[in-house]
């Protein structure tokens, strides 16, 4: 089982790789067959290059993200952290988005699955 700090190092990675649009330091936390549902309820990504695409997908429509935890919880091999982004888009409109992201981690310190709760109940969009 992975220590805590290899947990809380793996999922503040993957906030901070977000906030700083480094795609090389989010692919190097994923487990080569990590799985993402991103949201809970659609269709899982599969793989480092499936998740590492998601990541390229929101950076072709969002300049910069302000993603801050807001919570982290850390049980046995899993976390959860609550957050707050602030995504601003590339035509000048602003997403705010509230939710939860919960991670399992591997005994090497990588990510090997993520889900993604929110909701349009946690989402306001401005747009530009």
């Amino acid at each position: 089982m992975p220590e805590q700090q290899q947990i809380r190092a793996a999922v503040e990675g993957y906030a901070e790789s977000f906030a700083k649009r480094d795609r090389e330091r989010f692919a190097a936390l994923l487990a080569a067959d990590v799985v993402q549902y991103e949201p809970v309820g659609g269709p899982a990504n599969r793989g480092r290059a499936a998740v590492t695409a998601f990541f390229d997908g929101v950076f072709e429509v969002i300049d910069r993200v302000e993603f801050r935890v807001t919570d982290l919880v850390i049980t046995g091999d899993e976390a959860a952290f609550t957050f707050h982004i602030t995504a601003h888009k590339k035509d000048g409109g602003i997403v705010e988005d509230r939710g939860i992201d919960t991670f399992r981690v591997g005994d090497d310190g990588l990510i090997t699955e993520i889900k993604g709760y929110h909701d349009d109940a946690h989402t306001q969009v401005a747009e530009g």
